[in-house]
């Protein structure tokens, strides 16, 4: 989607007033990353008895050695770039295997926006960062990625893209001995790898994260952790609720947020309609005397969240653009509950503990739902579902998503009644105990 961007204080050049189209960029990524990989490889197989790589046939499978042994990594290079809920999901598979070989380095390349997050969450040594708001930024911020990845000299390197090939050509650049990645079926770039791992979708997308850990000797499933949470983003989440004159202990404190991150499609296929969040709003504030906060970041969220409250017989807070993502961990973290669309807020909520009711339309609650048995989650299975996955490259054509328009409001309500709010709701003590020993220890 195109969007004009203002001219920089003192002029810019063309490239850098140019929007990144992340549609075309996809579509380039599939053909002439295709060409690059099969470049690269040929070269690679024709000079190999000049090097110590070892290059697996194109067709070739890649087992594990009968004798059980594995790579020792010391120095790894993980990529995953767009989606910052894949990043959360996969931090339990960093702390695996920052368990497993706690004397390696773990560098993870990612979206700029996605580098904060993994900063702070003490699982990698490094998180470098592409930049794709502009053409130009694209440009320069990659071109400094690549030479940082050359100049690291990685033994090893994890790319847990599903079918992007760019990721590949970089795994590639690094000049690691050892390259794991998925083999997935229709997608033309398993051949890149040196540990060529069987992608399935049979299972949450964690644990099939979790399938390239196996050539590092790392099996089973992997535990879960904590998003960690700072005292002043706590402090700063506290705040925000004293200006907005909600007490320290009130029941029940809900987040709802409206977004679904970047549209890649033609209609927000993923979003559930904001007159539907405004209903649900409205009854859990008319029948438990909930405080409503709207959540959001940049401005077609904002004013999202403008429609919906306009929608509302009970007031409710606005909270867009006015967090950090550590801060609104913080504030996600103080709510009972949180509503969202399948997005990144979904899962720093299930991160730092907070029950969610998530919403699912084009893509499958079992790839990418909340992990945990006090969530509800809302799919309605239909026939046509899912068409956003990782076979067709996440690109669906659907121009009328009735899977998650007709998720009704007063059905989630009812369910979110009996489980947490009802008297006799099944996790109503739990959600109150939680919260206040989090306000405790702001």
């Amino acid at each position: 989607m195109e969007r004009a961007i203002p001219r920089p204080p003192g002029g810019g050049s063309p490239a850098t007033l140019m929007t990144l189209n992340l549609n075309l960029a996809r579509h380039f990524d599939k053909w002439v990353g295709w060409a690059i990989c099969l470049v690269l490889f040929a070269g690679d197989r024709l000079l190999r008895g000049m090097t110590d790589r070892r290059v697996p046939s194109m067709l070739a499978t890649t087992p594990p050695p009968e004798d059980g042994s594995f790579h020792v990594p010391h120095r790894i290079l993980c990529m995953k770039f767009y989606g910052l809920g894949n990043a959360i999901m996969l931090l339990p598979v960093l702390a695996a295997i920052r368990q497993r070989y706690p004397e390696a380095e773990i560098d993870f390349l990612t979206m700029r926006a996605n580098t904060g997050l993994l900063e702070h969450s003490g699982q990698v040594t490094n998180a470098l960062g592409v930049d794709t708001d502009t053409v130009g930024e694209f440009v320069r911020s990659m071109t400094a990625v690549l030479r940082a990845v050359r100049r690291r000299r990685y033994d090893t390197v994890v790319d847990f893209e599903q079918f992007v090939k760019i990721s590949t050509i970089i795994g590639f650049w690094s000049g690691a001995r050892e390259r794991i990645g998925f083999n997935t079926d229709g997608q033309r770039r398993g051949f890149m790898y040196t540990r060529r791992v069987v992608y399935t979708d049979s299972d949450h997308m964690s644990a099939i994260f979790a399938r390239l850990l196996q050539p590092l000797g790392i099996s089973g499933p992997v535990r879960a952790v904590s998003f960690p949470i700072a005292t002043a983003d706590r402090r700063q989440a506290a705040e925000f609720l004293r200006e907005h004159g909600v007490p320290d202990h009130h029941f029940p404190l809900v987040a709802m947020h409206l977004g679904m991150g970047a549209n890649f499609y033609q209609i927000p296929l993923k979003r559930w309609p904001a007159e539907h969040f405004a209903t649900l709003a409205d009854r859990l504030a008319g029948e438990f005397g909930a405080r409503v906060i709207f959540t959001g970041q940049g401005d077609d969220e904002r004013q999202l969240i403008a429609s919906a409250r306009a929608l509302l017989r009970h007031p409710a807070i606005d909270g867009s653009n006015r967090f950090s993502i550590t801060q609104l961990a913080a504030l996600l973290e103080r709510c009972h509950f949180v509503v969202a669309n399948d997005t990144s807020v979904m899962h720093l909520a299930a991160a730092v503990g907070t029950p969610v009711v998530s919403l699912f339309g084009p893509t499958a609650p079992l790839h990418y739902g909340p992990r945990g048995e006090r969530n509800l989650v809302f799919y309605r299975d239909l026939y046509c579902s899912p068409c956003l996955t990782n076979y067709n490259l996440k690109q669906s054509r659907c121009l009328d998503p009735v899977c998650i328009r007709l998720i009704d409001p007063h059905a989630v309500f009812d369910a979110i009644a009996a489980n947490y709010l009802g008297d006799t709701a099944v996790h109503r003590d739990f959600l109150r105990g939680r919260v206040t020993d989090v306000t405790a220890a702001a």
